[in-house]
């Protein structure tokens, strides 16, 4: 067995979009390291057969929790570089709840619930994520 320790990237970036680098990925689990200069967001985002969770490093933002209802398949696409793809329209979620996090907090998602992060404050938030593996294959996101 290979053990890995990994130093979180914390460094800002000015990058239009928010950064994602990969951190480890194995049959049963993935990691990767967010950075969201302010006003960024990763976008709503639901796994339908994997828990998922940010650990937020770095920064103040938003944890927002969706409905738990699947979309519509005209309504979701796979984001992937691997695949170019046009998305199709995308529909619109409800409001979400929301709940301020700050460095050191622990925000969790059951299978099947939409989810996200917003940076809110003014300084760049770095939130490392965590996603057991989704036997679907499939991401939805919506937003």
């Amino acid at each position: 067995m290979v053990l890995r320790t990994v130093a979180v990237p914390t460094e800002p970036v000015s990058d239009p979009v928010p950064r994602k680098l990969g951190l480890w990925a194995s049959a049963r689990l993935q990691a990767s390291a967010w950075r969201l200069s302010p006003g960024q967001d990763i976008s709503a985002r639901m796994h339908p057969q994997a828990d998922g969770m940010f650990l937020i490093v770095q920064g103040r933002g938003e944890f927002q929790v969706f409905d738990g209802q699947e979309p519509e398949a005209a309504g979701a696409y796979v984001p992937s570089a691997h695949y170019p793809l046009d998305a199709p329209p995308k529909r619109p979620l409800p409001e979400p709840d929301r709940s301020a996090v700050e460095a050191g907090t622990v925000c969790l998602a059951p299978a099947g619930l939409f989810y996200g992060l917003v940076n809110t404050g003014e300084e760049q938030l770095v939130a490392v994520a965590v996603t057991a593996s989704d036997t679907s294959g499939t991401a939805w996101t919506v937003r």
